[in-house]
Protein backbone atom coordinates (compact mmCIF):
# COMPACT_ATOMS: atom_id res chain seq x y z
CA UNK A 1 0.00 0.00 0.00
CA UNK A 2 1.46 3.41 -0.97
CA UNK A 3 1.67 6.01 1.90
CA UNK A 4 -0.98 7.84 1.58
CA UNK A 5 -4.04 7.55 -1.29
CA UNK A 6 -6.90 9.89 -1.93
CA UNK A 7 -10.46 7.38 -1.99
CA UNK A 8 -12.87 9.54 -2.01
CA UNK A 9 -14.18 13.86 -1.71
CA UNK A 10 -14.28 14.61 1.76
CA UNK A 11 -17.68 15.76 1.17
CA UNK A 12 -19.19 12.75 -0.67
CA UNK A 13 -18.96 10.57 2.60
CA UNK A 14 -21.07 12.58 4.38
CA UNK A 15 -22.44 11.63 8.23
CA UNK A 16 -23.83 8.45 8.74
CA UNK A 17 -22.94 6.63 6.14
CA UNK A 18 -20.62 3.92 4.93
CA UNK A 19 -19.26 2.58 1.77
CA UNK A 20 -16.34 0.50 0.33
CA UNK A 21 -13.53 0.99 -2.20
CA UNK A 22 -10.33 -0.55 -3.29
CA UNK A 23 -6.37 0.44 -2.22
CA UNK A 24 -3.64 -1.17 -3.72
CA UNK A 25 -5.85 -4.45 -4.06
CA UNK A 26 -7.13 -4.64 -0.80
CA UNK A 27 -11.08 -3.78 -0.31
CA UNK A 28 -11.40 -1.01 2.22
CA UNK A 29 -14.79 0.05 4.06
CA UNK A 30 -14.92 3.89 4.38
CA UNK A 31 -17.87 5.26 7.21
CA UNK A 32 -18.61 8.46 8.84
CA UNK A 33 -20.22 8.34 12.06
CA UNK A 34 -22.55 11.47 13.19
CA UNK A 35 -20.00 13.18 15.05
CA UNK A 36 -18.22 13.78 11.79
CA UNK A 37 -15.10 11.95 12.33
CA UNK A 38 -14.44 9.73 8.98
CA UNK A 39 -12.59 6.29 9.15
CA UNK A 40 -11.33 3.77 7.01
CA UNK A 41 -10.98 -0.05 7.95
CA UNK A 42 -10.11 -3.51 6.10
CA UNK A 43 -13.83 -4.50 4.39
CA UNK A 44 -14.40 -7.59 6.38
CA UNK A 45 -16.26 -8.00 9.68
CA UNK A 46 -13.56 -9.78 12.24
CA UNK A 47 -16.26 -11.51 13.61
CA UNK A 48 -17.34 -13.61 10.24
CA UNK A 49 -15.71 -12.20 7.61
CA UNK A 50 -19.08 -9.88 5.93
CA UNK A 51 -18.12 -6.95 3.63
CA UNK A 52 -18.40 -4.20 6.56
CA UNK A 53 -19.26 -1.63 3.94
CA UNK A 54 -22.49 -3.16 3.39
CA UNK A 55 -23.58 -2.50 7.34
CA UNK A 56 -24.82 0.77 8.67
CA UNK A 57 -23.58 3.48 10.63
CA UNK A 58 -25.80 3.71 13.58
CA UNK A 59 -24.68 6.97 15.63
CA UNK A 60 -21.09 6.79 15.94
CA UNK A 61 -20.48 3.00 15.42
CA UNK A 62 -20.81 0.95 12.57
CA UNK A 63 -22.59 -2.18 12.29
CA UNK A 64 -21.77 -5.51 10.69
CA UNK A 65 -24.95 -6.46 8.26
CA UNK A 66 -24.98 -10.01 9.27
CA UNK A 67 -24.54 -10.62 12.74
CA UNK A 68 -25.13 -7.10 13.84
CA UNK A 69 -21.96 -6.77 16.03
CA UNK A 70 -21.04 -2.90 16.69
CA UNK A 71 -17.81 -0.97 16.13
CA UNK A 72 -17.03 2.20 18.00
CA UNK A 73 -14.98 4.42 16.24
CA UNK A 74 -11.71 2.82 17.93
CA UNK A 75 -12.34 -0.88 16.13
CA UNK A 76 -13.58 -2.08 19.39
CA UNK A 77 -16.66 -3.91 19.65
CA UNK A 78 -19.42 -2.59 21.80
CA UNK A 79 -21.84 -4.85 21.55
CA UNK A 80 -22.94 -8.23 20.71
CA UNK A 81 -27.19 -8.72 19.74
CA UNK A 82 -26.97 -12.57 20.22
CA UNK A 83 -25.83 -12.17 23.44
CA UNK A 84 -26.15 -8.53 24.93
CA UNK A 85 -24.93 -9.42 28.34
CA UNK A 86 -21.81 -10.21 27.25
CA UNK A 87 -18.81 -8.26 27.39
CA UNK A 88 -17.40 -7.58 24.24
CA UNK A 89 -13.99 -9.85 23.85
CA UNK A 90 -11.12 -6.63 23.06
CA UNK A 91 -8.74 -9.08 20.75
CA UNK A 92 -12.34 -8.77 17.74
CA UNK A 93 -11.30 -6.02 16.41
CA UNK A 94 -11.09 -4.73 12.43
CA UNK A 95 -8.16 -3.96 10.97
CA UNK A 96 -7.87 0.01 10.63
CA UNK A 97 -5.94 2.50 8.35
CA UNK A 98 -5.07 6.26 9.35
CA UNK A 99 -7.52 8.75 7.52
CA UNK A 100 -7.19 12.47 6.99
CA UNK A 101 -9.60 14.94 5.64
CA UNK A 102 -7.38 17.60 3.51
CA UNK A 103 -7.53 19.40 0.21
CA UNK A 104 -11.01 18.16 0.07
CA UNK A 105 -9.94 14.87 -0.10
CA UNK A 106 -10.21 11.82 2.32
CA UNK A 107 -6.62 9.95 1.95
CA UNK A 108 -6.21 6.93 3.77
CA UNK A 109 -2.40 5.15 4.60
CA UNK A 110 -1.57 2.41 6.80
CA UNK A 111 -1.11 2.74 10.53
CA UNK A 112 2.48 2.72 10.74
CA UNK A 113 2.58 5.59 8.08
CA UNK A 114 4.15 8.86 8.81
CA UNK A 115 3.58 12.69 8.04
CA UNK A 116 0.17 13.89 6.48
CA UNK A 117 -0.44 14.17 2.90
CA UNK A 118 2.05 16.57 1.09
CA UNK A 119 -1.28 18.73 -0.61
CA UNK A 120 -1.22 22.63 -1.73
CA UNK A 121 -2.41 25.69 0.55
CA UNK A 122 -5.24 26.81 -1.65
CA UNK A 123 -8.88 27.62 -1.79
CA UNK A 124 -10.85 24.38 -3.46
CA UNK A 125 -14.71 23.63 -4.93
CA UNK A 126 -15.26 19.54 -4.74
CA UNK A 127 -16.15 18.60 -8.19
CA UNK A 128 -16.75 14.71 -8.83
CA UNK A 129 -15.05 11.74 -8.47
CA UNK A 130 -15.11 9.39 -11.71
CA UNK A 131 -14.54 6.08 -12.18
CA UNK A 132 -12.60 5.47 -15.98
CA UNK A 133 -11.43 2.68 -17.31
CA UNK A 134 -7.87 2.53 -18.25
CA UNK A 135 -4.21 2.69 -16.24
CA UNK A 136 -3.24 5.77 -14.96
CA UNK A 137 -0.94 6.92 -18.08
CA UNK A 138 -4.38 6.29 -20.05
CA UNK A 139 -6.49 8.32 -17.90
CA UNK A 140 -4.42 11.46 -17.46
CA UNK A 141 -3.93 11.35 -20.89
CA UNK A 142 -7.36 11.70 -21.30
CA UNK A 143 -7.94 14.44 -18.76
CA UNK A 144 -5.13 16.46 -20.21
CA UNK A 145 -3.38 15.92 -16.73
CA UNK A 146 0.29 15.42 -15.66
CA UNK A 147 1.72 14.90 -12.22
CA UNK A 148 3.44 11.09 -10.93
CA UNK A 149 2.40 11.64 -7.26
CA UNK A 150 -1.08 10.79 -5.86
CA UNK A 151 -2.29 14.48 -6.99
CA UNK A 152 -1.88 16.11 -10.37
CA UNK A 153 -2.77 19.03 -11.81
CA UNK A 154 -4.25 20.74 -14.95
CA UNK A 155 -6.59 22.52 -17.34
CA UNK A 156 -10.13 21.36 -17.73
CA UNK A 157 -12.38 23.20 -20.26
CA UNK A 158 -10.58 26.03 -18.94
CA UNK A 159 -10.59 25.49 -15.74
CA UNK A 160 -7.76 24.63 -13.34
CA UNK A 161 -8.12 21.60 -11.05
CA UNK A 162 -6.57 19.60 -8.60
CA UNK A 163 -7.18 15.46 -9.28
CA UNK A 164 -6.58 12.55 -6.38
CA UNK A 165 -5.34 9.57 -8.62
CA UNK A 166 -6.42 6.63 -7.33
CA UNK A 167 -5.88 2.56 -8.96
CA UNK A 168 -8.89 0.29 -8.32
CA UNK A 169 -7.42 -2.46 -10.18
CA UNK A 170 -5.43 -2.78 -13.56
CA UNK A 171 -8.02 -2.00 -15.93
CA UNK A 172 -9.43 1.23 -13.59
CA UNK A 173 -8.62 4.53 -12.22
CA UNK A 174 -11.07 6.46 -9.82
CA UNK A 175 -10.37 10.07 -10.68
CA UNK A 176 -11.33 12.97 -7.64
CA UNK A 177 -11.41 16.12 -9.11
CA UNK A 178 -11.52 19.87 -7.22
CA UNK A 179 -11.50 23.17 -8.77
CA UNK A 180 -8.61 25.51 -7.51
CA UNK A 181 -10.18 28.36 -6.19
CA UNK A 182 -13.56 29.30 -5.45
CA UNK A 183 -16.04 27.83 -8.82
CA UNK A 184 -19.10 29.11 -9.70
CA UNK A 185 -22.14 26.60 -9.81
CA UNK A 186 -21.77 26.77 -13.38
CA UNK A 187 -18.12 25.96 -13.72
CA UNK A 188 -18.59 23.06 -11.77
CA UNK A 189 -21.92 21.50 -13.24
CA UNK A 190 -19.64 22.04 -16.95
CA UNK A 191 -16.93 19.70 -15.32
CA UNK A 192 -19.21 17.83 -13.78
CA UNK A 193 -20.58 17.16 -17.67
CA UNK A 194 -17.50 17.07 -19.35
CA UNK A 195 -15.70 14.34 -16.85
CA UNK A 196 -19.08 12.40 -17.44
CA UNK A 197 -18.60 12.44 -21.61
CA UNK A 198 -14.84 11.53 -21.42
CA UNK A 199 -15.79 8.35 -18.86
CA UNK A 200 -18.31 7.62 -21.00
CA UNK A 201 -16.00 7.88 -24.48
CA UNK A 202 -13.55 5.30 -22.78
CA UNK A 203 -16.59 3.09 -21.68
CA UNK A 204 -18.06 3.43 -25.47
CA UNK A 205 -14.60 2.40 -26.97
CA UNK A 206 -14.10 -0.33 -25.18
CA UNK A 207 -17.47 -1.97 -25.62
CA UNK A 208 -16.73 -1.68 -28.91
CA UNK A 209 -13.87 -3.28 -28.71
CA UNK A 210 -15.20 -6.08 -26.55
CA UNK A 211 -18.40 -7.44 -28.84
Amino acid sequence: MTVWTPVALARDIEPGTATGTTVDGDSVALWRGTDGAVHAWADRCPHRGMRLSFGFVREDRLVCLYHGWQFDGAGACRHVPAHPRMEPPKTVKPQQYRTVESAGFVWVSPTDADGTPDVPDTEITPVRSVWIDGDRGTVLALLGLDGTGALVTGTIDGTDVIAGIQTIDAHTTAVHVVAVGIAPADTVNALVLRLHELRDSVSSTREVVVS
